[in-house]
């Protein structure tokens, strides 16, 4: 079998009170996915992260109609994905079997410390939002034919546009952005050789 035997090691942290004083030991057992090789532990690690200006942008139109905003967090996200791959990680320290000093174990959930753990909880919780009739925006693809010289100034237009769109997203109405540029900046942008690299 072609397979990587992923090692584990125990992570130790104190949690503090207010005045530094220790209340909790805490220990979480970690997967050492830096052994873990692409194409043969795990195919994918791809995973979509907001970028800061949705988050601004959301933000700000929550602040302007006095929306009352909340915070979610879940507890060890990483441990509730179901890992797709045949992942085996040996006996952690500590919990070795001598009887069976060889066993290794075969991961059914993704453990922290393993390249795909990330992805296993996005698809989950994906499967989940969709199961509940939320929506997933389909990203749309465009081809731009613009002529190099235009170049610049289109590069310059992408974030107002960018924020045009997510604003649309999040339901908010808006007529036309007008974008001004005066002739004199979009000459000399055009004419500067570093911007057609």
């Amino acid at each position: 079998m072609d397979m990587t035997i992923t090692g584990t090691k125990w992570v130790y942290r104190n949690k503090l009170d207010e005045n530094g004083v220790v209340t909790r030991n805490k220990a979480r057992l970690v997967a050492q996915g830096y052994n873990q090789q692409e194409g043969i532990d795990y195919d994918e690690t791809y995973v979509p992260v907001a970028r800061l200006e949705s988050i601004r942008i959301l933000l700000a139109y929550a602040c302007a109609l006095d929306f009352k905003l909340y915070q979610m967090d879940v507890k060890s996200e990483f441990l509730n994905g179901f890992i797709n791959e045949e992942v085996y990680e040996a006996q952690p320290p500590g919990f070795i079997d001598f009887a069976k000093p060889n066993y290794v174990y075969r991961l059914k959930k993704a453990l922290y410390g393993l390249k795909q753990a990330p992805k296993a909880w996005y698809d989950r919780l994906k499967a989940f939002l969709i199961k509940h009739d939320y929506s997933m925006k389909q990203t749309a693809l465009a081809i731009s034919t613009t002529e190099a010289k235009y170049v610049s100034a289109r590069k310059a237009c992408q974030p107002a546009l960018w924020m045009k769109q997510a604003l649309v997203d999040y339901g908010v109405r808006l007529d036309d952005i007008p974008i001004m540029r005066d002739n004199k900046g979009a000459i000399d942008l055009s004419k500067n050789p570093v911007q057609h690299s």
